[in-house]
């Protein structure tokens, strides 16, 4: 069984980054690592995205926008280390959303969410 440890996000000049610890052995074909912001009547969101094959070899890193359904690939800016992994993004692809209350981390094997947990700041 997977679950998710500790996670955690920082905002420091022009980067945003969230980190995600886990515990349990991942097995499947693709890993994506991933947080959810909302705005506060949850009517706005934003999902922050980290994919990998089931090798580590990277595949993908991106932010979506739920409400445009716009899908934006970003180059690799990210650390995978023994069950952690830390992932930045550019603030100004961010946006507003820095300030939306809710971020929940998600952690999904092949299309399947294993765990997720609320960020608390």
């Amino acid at each position: 069984m997977v679950q998710i440890s500790h996670c955690g996000r920082t905002i420091a000049g022009e980067f945003v980054a969230f980190d995600i610890r886990w515990e349990g052995e991942i097995s499947g074909s693709t890993v994506l690592w991933s947080v959810m912001i909302s705005s506060e009547d949850g009517s706005e969101r934003l999902q922050l995205g980290h994919e990998r094959s089931g090798d580590g070899s990277f595949r993908s890193q991106f932010v979506f926008s739920g409400n445009s359904a716009e899908k934006q690939e970003l180059d690799e800016n990210a650390d995978l280390r023994d069950q952690e992994l830390t992932v930045r993004f550019p603030a100004s692809v961010v946006g507003v959303a820095v300030e939306w209350p809710v971020w929940k981390a998600v952690l999904t094997v092949d299309g399947e969410d294993l765990d997720s947990q609320v960020i608390s700041f």
